[in-house]
């Protein structure tokens, strides 16, 4: 079962590797194309680094599969930012917890085994290099609520099904990979638990390089895009049913000014005007070109809250008014919407539009029929 077991990780490997150098080669990449090459080869670096007798036969290539193997959980993270976060891209901040993540669970790997620099201390080691997996937990958990926390204001069909798979396959798979060690502890997983679960990640492996061969990594990308702003209607699509239902709920928000609710949701639009969810969904998406519900909204109640802070005969009203009349539940999240979209608190525009003697704003132009 032992000769099984390497053939099982040898071509799962092999499958892994193939997958995460398609997707680099693939045409027209975007930043999603590398973290996800770096998260499918992770795959195929697990193989390596847990297999036995690895750091014998590979020496230093056993260091660094091995160190490819422990970033993987923040790169997960980082690519959930990249396809779910809303024109959201890594950071600096990103890269620390990566590097942190490397050096403390690496360093309480080897110190364990009385080799690198905590080899006298072993008991630090062991404190560091559960810290290390615990983080790397926290990450892939972290990945997962990015993916589902905006799962039903999500517009962009192929993206909620990528929301789905992506919790399915990091929920399942790699947070098992990294709970392993809690389970099985230091002596690890007998070959009659080993041998199933290379089974799975060797039937994942072959699925991901189909999915790339197929072109799925464009589809993806293009979901994680920036999105343009608002078009006209009938533009995108010549769909006449989808374009007068877009008709409808730019005339709906604009006349009975929907958008003022608190908590209004997707479904609460849809009752409304009396349609189903999904056809709301591609309306909304291909003819008014939001990719986000909250993005939706966020547009008529900014555009809204700027008119009236730049009015002069509303001077006198404070912003909390506002924010309230607006549709925000607070003045919080208020704020930092208003901060994102103009690059200055709601306060700084106030004064900049008084000093300047600026008449109100237009309303956002939502749902503009071209001409």
């Amino acid at each position: 079962m032992a000769t099984f077991d390497l053939l099982l990780r040898a071509a799962t490997f092999a499958l892994a590797f193939a997958a995460a150098a398609a997707i680099v080669l693939r045409p027209g990449r975007a930043i999603a194309h590398g973290h996800a090459a770096f998260v499918v080869g992770g795959i195929g670096a697990f193989m390596v680094a847990s297999a036995p007798g690895a750091h014998q036969a590979l020496g230093l290539g056993a260091f660094f599969f091995n160190a490819w193997c422990i970033a993987t959980p923040a790169v997960v993270w980082m690519l959930a930012l990249v396809l779910f976060g809303e024109d959201a891209r890594p950071g600096a901040l990103h890269l620390v917890a990566a590097g942190l993540l490397v050096t403390m669970t690496m360093a309480g790997d080897y110190g364990r085994f009385a080799l690198g620099p905590l080899e006298a201390q072993p008991a630090v080691a062991q404190a560091l290099f559960v810290a290390g997996r615990l983080g790397a937990i926290a990450l892939l958990l972290a990945a997962c609520w990015q993916a589902v926390a905006h799962w039903r204001a999500d517009l962009v069909e192929q993206r909620r099904r990528v929301r789905a798979a992506f919790v399915t396959v990091i929920g399942g798979v790699f947070v098992a990979l990294a709970s392993s060690e809690f389970v099985f502890g230091g002596r690890g997983a007998s070959l009659e638990v080993l041998v199933p679960g290379h089974l799975l990640l060797l039937a994942l492996a072959f699925l991901l390089l189909q999915f790339v061969a197929r072109g799925g990594m464009e589809s993806i990308a293009a979901s994680a895009a920036p999105r343009p702003g608002a078009v006209a209607l009938a533009v995108v699509r010549g769909d006449a049913a989808e374009a007068a239902l877009a008709g409808r709920v730019a005339e709906a928000m604009a006349a009975r000014q929907l958008w003022k609710r608190e908590r209004l949701g997707i479904g609460d639009l849809a009752a409304e005007l009396r349609t189903q969810e999904y056809l709301l969904r591609r309306a909304i998406n291909r003819h008014l070109g939001y990719r986000n519900f909250n993005d939706f909204l966020h547009d008529y109640r900014l555009s809204e809250a700027a008119r009236r802070l730049a009015d002069p005969a509303e001077a006198h009203l404070p912003i909390l008014t506002i924010a309230l009349d607006c549709g925000y539940g607070s003045v919080g999240p208020f704020n930092r919407a208003f901060k994102s979209r103009f690059h200055s608190t709601p306060t700084q525009y106030r004064q900049v539009a008084a000093a300047k003697g600026a008449p109100p704003r237009a309303d956002s132009g939502i749902g503009a029929v071209s001409r």
